[in-house]
């Protein structure tokens, strides 16, 4: 259960190196304008390498912190369905792909920050196709929350301890969703639904990380629970070793 707890410590850990490394020291926060000139984006990076090629190196490897997080939502939500888990697989299929996209097109941004003296116009295709791999696919994390959602939402074992509240769940459906408006981010390169405009970033990504905060706050409750509840009622060794077989 040691190791439980920590896969659930690993949502908040992997929250804050995110928005850190990859928001703060790659210059995400705010995030460039898909309007800026080929000449004015190469010198984003020429002025920022230093911090643009540690930020999103760094995280690159903290990214993987949301592997383990998945990974219990998933052995939970198995509980829950039984026999036929097809929802925790969704889940834990949609966190692995959530990995894969956000490291994808954080390494055509490092690839990016590697020779800030290229051509401008490289610069700014490795830029486009980093941003529109982490908007336009976004379907992979959609799914992976309604999944759990779906999983808690129809749970009639554990009323008493439900892994979330419902409200937690609606909550969850309604970030899923506002990922939506990002589709237009291959298609607009100004206003609101730009991939540096209000509905296509900072409304979404807003939303995931208060989701991501509320669920991971729960999950650890969840854990805490049952190490509570394992330590008041000590499992005798016959009582064990019945389990296991």
């Amino acid at each position: 259960m040691r190791f439980q707890l920590i896969a659930t410590l690993c949502g908040p850990a992997f929250l804050v190196t995110f928005v850190l490394f990859w928001g703060v020291l790659g210059h995400n926060i705010p995030n460039p304008s898909p309007a800026l000139s080929a000449d004015d984006l190469a010198a984003r990076y020429a002025n920022n390498t230093g911090q643009i090629r540690l930020g999103f190196i760094i995280s690159l490897i903290t990214v993987v912190l949301y592997m383990p997080w998945s990974s219990y939502i998933s052995a939970r939500m198995a509980k829950i369905e039984g026999s036929y888990p097809v929802l925790a697989n969704l889940q834990l299929l949609g966190g692995g792909l959530t990995v894969m996209v956000v490291s994808f097109s954080a390494t055509f941004w490092a690839v990016a920050a590697f020779r800030p003296e290229r051509d401008p116009a490289l610069i700014q295709l490795l830029t486009d196709t980093g941003w529109l791999v982490i908007d336009l696919c976004y379907a992979c994390t959609t799914l992976q929350m309604i999944a759990l959602a779906l999983a808690v939402l129809s749970d009639r074992k554990n009323k008493a301890n439900p892994l979330m509240p419902n409200w937690v769940c609606y909550l969850t459906i309604f970030c899923a969703v506002s990922f939506f408006p990002a589709s237009l981010t291959g298609v607009l390169k100004t206003g609101p639904f730009a991939w540096s405009g209000v509905m296509s970033y900072y409304f979404p990504y807003f939303c995931w990380l208060c989701w991501e905060i509320t669920a991971s706050t729960f999950l650890i409750r969840d854990v805490r629970r049952r190490m509570a509840e394992a330590e008041s009622s000590p499992v005798e060794p016959e009582q064990l070793t019945a389990s296991l077989a």
